[in-house]
């Protein structure tokens, strides 16, 4: 990539973030001026986990070391079975795949795991503990741990751009890998410097380049963002409890800086390499028709990425689409397996 094609991305990054910060920093103000004796940012205090988080019907909550970083996971199904790994995206933790942990136990040993940063998994301070390719080393650390060679990796969101990653480096360890709204790391940065679209779906990604004031925008009103992302009219599947629950983790000091350094840390202004991938890695990509976060040709790039790639959509189904339709998801997901014979 020349010179002035990277100093025209960086002008165009910063002035977008300048721009998109400036915008919240206007409505945080504005929505303290309507109320200007309530602290918008005084939420309740959770000192006590929510119920749903220790129900036992879930698994067991457990704990692992690996590659220098202590993690979380909820455990459930026999350990005789076939390996499952769940990675979750944000702003989630292990929780989001509290009906996959169900619906798949009495077939698979699931493990659904807390990344590094969320939940009760440890948060390393700095972006640069953040890099995709260190927390792709997590999940290979943590096969070697839990004594296997194979299994089947499923991801969301975030948990997506790792599974992704480590599909491409470590190929021969994956019976299946099944990514929902989500997108490989090249295949992201690719459309939003060249999809007008996908920019524009991006525009957080630009605002969480900037440092505290990410962080202030989801703290306010007592989370309530969490409830305009999750909570979709006519689906009872993510209710009050739930948010509940997502408030407890995420509610707690310094515990948005880890994740949003995710996107701190994989931010980048140069021209990536869209290398094919032809390895026989059994492959599902599916996104929700009504996906507000990833625009439409991010499918098309994928297909030409990964030779064994199957692509779906999911009917009236968004962003959260394994939380807002789990029977759909899981029976996509079933069928998907039941093909390869796993």
């Amino acid at each position: 990539m020349g010179v002035i094609t990277y100093i025209k991305r960086l002008a165009i990054a910063n002035a977008l973030t300048l721009y998109y910060t400036a915008a919240i920093i206007f409505y945080m103000l504005v929505t303290y001026l309507k109320n200007p004796f309530r602290n918008p940012w005084a939420n309740k205090q959770r000192l006590v986990p929510p119920a749903r988080l220790s129900d036992p019907k879930y698994g067991v909550h457990k704990y692992i070391k690996v590659n220098n970083v202590k993690l979380h996971y909820v455990e459930n199904g026999d350990p005789s079975k076939p390996l499952m790994v769940f990675l979750h995206g944000f702003p989630e933790f292990w929780y989001s795949w509290r009906y996959q942990l169900l619906e798949f136990k009495k077939d698979y040993w699931c493990i659904a795991v807390d990344m590094r940063g969320y939940g009760d998994s440890e948060r390393p301070e700095g972006v640069s503990f953040y890099n995709i390719q260190t927390m792709a080393e997590d999940i290979r650390d943590l096969l070697r741990q839990l004594g296997r060679e194979k299994f089947i990796l499923v991801s969301h969101d975030w948990g997506g751009i790792i599974a992704t990653r480590f599909r491409d480096n470590y190929p021969e360890t994956l019976q299946a890998l099944i990514v929902l709204s989500s997108t490989a790391h090249e295949a992201w940065l690719d459309a939003i410097w060249n999809d007008d679209e996908q920019r524009k779906l991006s525009w957080y990604v630009f605002l969480y380049r900037m440092r505290v004031i990410p962080e202030l925008m989801i703290q306010m009103n007592n989370l309530e963002l969490l409830h305009k992302v999750m909570i979709v009219e006519g689906k009872p599947s993510v209710d009050k409890e739930d948010l509940e629950c997502y408030k407890y983790w995420f509610g707690k000091q310094y515990a948005l800086t880890p994740p949003i350094n995710y996107y701190r840390a994989a931010f980048d202004y140069i021209d990536v390499e869209l290398k094919r991938h032809d390895e026989n890695v059994p492959f599902l990509f599916a996104h929700g028709t009504n996906e507000i976060y990833l625009g439409k040709k991010i499918m098309e790039t994928m297909k030409k990425l990964y030779k064994t790639i199957e692509t779906t959509k999911v009917q009236d189904s968004g962003h959260f689409m394994q939380q807002e339709d789990p029977e759909k998801v899981n029976r996509l997901i079933r069928t998907f397996l039941q093909k390869q014979n796993l």
